[in-house]
């Protein structure tokens, strides 16, 4: 079992990696016109070549039983999280114009960039490939669930046919057809070394993004914005999921699904989440305010739950 320190270690580099984008975008290294091309390279590029590497080499077996419930449970988690964002966001007072907003920034976790270091570093890197089964449920929730609460009237279903759903879809399918043997040797390593720079360029864009975020940010009148959204995001969020991996059932031969529960509930709100409030023409600065006031708090609260689900769920 990891201790506190080991915990703290495995949190480490990707904190630092966002640091380390940080400071590039201060000193003009890491320009904002760069940010597009290097999103879109991420999104549409390296993270689909990070998915077939993980799923299509991974050799473990996963029954259709459990691969519904991984990705069920994903959709159900973001979904629990719109539904508490909203509540706190009414028993809190965020004003009526801002609650879309709230509730779609505190319910979505940074499920990917930030998550898959974290987990892997604590659990090895065979828990990758399950967490991205969990997160096709997550962005299933997002594109669905996520804007009917941001934007009910945009709502659209070919929002689903994005990159990220579509490549996870692809890879399973090749996985399950034959696998890394009907893929040549030379395109295998392709991938491999391109889904390795998915996440530390991720990293960096988010750091980067995370730099401009607090150059111009005020805090809500009476923080009650960063109050609620700290309360639900590191709070009650993580204390529902912690009791069910606790006590909750769980499928014969999931035991690694606690594994994954415990790490996503004890993610901060996912920045990506102001690019889409962004698109949809939502309340930005309650987002921001949203989203920096978890990622500042994860710092104290990550490193305590997962401590306490490494604890009691080993």
């Amino acid at each position: 079992m990891a201790n506190l320190l080991d915990i703290i270690s495995a949190i480490s580099p990707p904190l630092f990696i966002l640091l380390i984008g940080g400071l590039c975008r201060r000193v003009g290294w890491l320009r904002v016109e760069a940010d597009a091309s290097l999103s879109v390279l991420t999104v549409r590029v390296l993270y689909p070549c990070f998915f077939f590497y993980h799923l299509v080499g991974n050799q473990d077996t996963l029954s259709f039983t459990h691969f519904f419930v991984v990705t069920s449970a994903g959709f159900i988690c973001i979904c629990l999280g719109f539904g508490c964002s909203y509540f706190v966001a009414k028993l809190m007072g965020v004003k009526s114009t801002a609650i879309s907003s709230f509730t779609f920034c505190s319910g979505i976790f940074n499920y990917g960039f930030f998550a898959f270091p974290v987990a892997a570093s604590i659990f090895g890197e065979e828990i990758i490939a399950k967490i991205i089964l969990f997160n096709l449920g997550v962005e299933t929730a997002i594109w669905t669930a996520g804007i009917w609460v941001l934007a009910s009237n945009q709502f659209k279903l070919i929002r689903l046919l994005n990159p990220p759903i579509i490549s996870i879809i692809l890879a399973v399918f090749v996985r399950e057809v034959g696998g890394q043997q009907m893929i040549p040797s030379f395109l295998w390593e392709i991938i491999t070394l391109l889904g390795s720079c998915a996440i530390p360029i991720g990293l960096l864009l988010i750091g980067g993004n995370f730099s401009d975020l607090i150059k111009n940010f005020k805090l809500s009148t009476g923080l009650r914005v960063e109050f609620s959204s700290i309360l639900v995001r590191l709070l009650i969020f993580p204390l529902l999921i912690f009791c069910y991996a606790l006590k909750g059932p769980i499928p014969i031969g999931m035991e690694w699904f606690r594994d994954i529960l415990i790490v996503q509930s004890a993610m901060p709100a996912g920045i990506f989440a102001i690019v889409i409030v962004k698109n949809y023409s939502g309340d930005t600065t309650t987002a921001m305010r949203a989203i920096l006031a978890t990622m500042v708090g994860c710092l104290l609260t990550t490193p305590i739950w997962l401590y306490l689900g490494l604890k009691f769920m080993k």
